[in-house]
């Protein structure tokens, strides 16, 4: 195990629990492990996986840039629920991104380039769920991030096998917490109306 490898594991790790805890230096960190993954992605000739580095970091700096907004803005920083027609558009964008991806690596050489191109279209779009706050981001998070623990075992990069199975503790974690502010913010909307209603 790399140097380099271990350090994607700290900030990586570092970022997922950061947000969890909902707080804005999650993006920053989550910056630094993308550079370092980018690093590690690279000589496994995990294609999708690198690219998926690049997205990270343009969906981090979309993600730091609305929560921003959200401290400024309250209602934009409320954890909310996924429609069904949300989830519909997520599982299509992710499987047909990730056929696409997994297509197009296939003429490369890729390692597994089906399974790296799911995890990546999925990850990309979950990514997005997380920056606009979405609750269920972190189921998707615990069924990529289990596929993942898949891969690079099979890639046999073992630093990463132990950063996704720690992603899939802090994902329960995550959702956790995030269900909890969600029923505070639900409970406090509620008194706020019951309390209206009284004056």
């Amino acid at each position: 195990m790399t140097v380099i490898e271990w350090g994607a594991v700290g900030f990586n790790l570092l970022y997922v629990y950061l947000a969890g805890r909902q707080k804005i230096a999650c993006w920053p960190v989550g910056i630094i492990g993308v550079v370092l993954s980018f690093l590690v992605y690279v000589p496994a000739r995990l294609y999708s996986d690198a690219l998926l580095q690049v997205f990270y970091l343009v969906l981090s700096l979309y993600g730091w840039w609305t929560w921003s907004v959200g401290n400024v803005e309250p209602s934009r920083s409320a954890i909310r629920r996924m429609t069904g027609i949300l989830h519909v558009r997520v599982i299509s964008v992710g499987a047909g991104g990730g056929l696409l991806l997994g297509w197009f690596w296939s003429h490369f050489g890729a390692a597994l380039p089906v399974m790296d191109g799911m995890t990546t279209s999925f990850s990309i779009v979950t990514t997005w769920l997380v920056a606009r706050r979405y609750l269920e981001n972190w189921w998707y998070w615990i069924v990529i991030d289990s596929v993942c623990i898949g891969v690079y075992f099979l890639r046999d990069i073992p630093a990463f096998i132990v950063l996704f199975g720690m992603y899939v503790l802090l994902s329960v974690w995550g959702l956790r917490a995030w269900q909890r502010s969600l029923d505070q913010g639900r409970l406090a909307r509620e008194n706020h109306d019951a309390e209206s209603m009284i004056i």
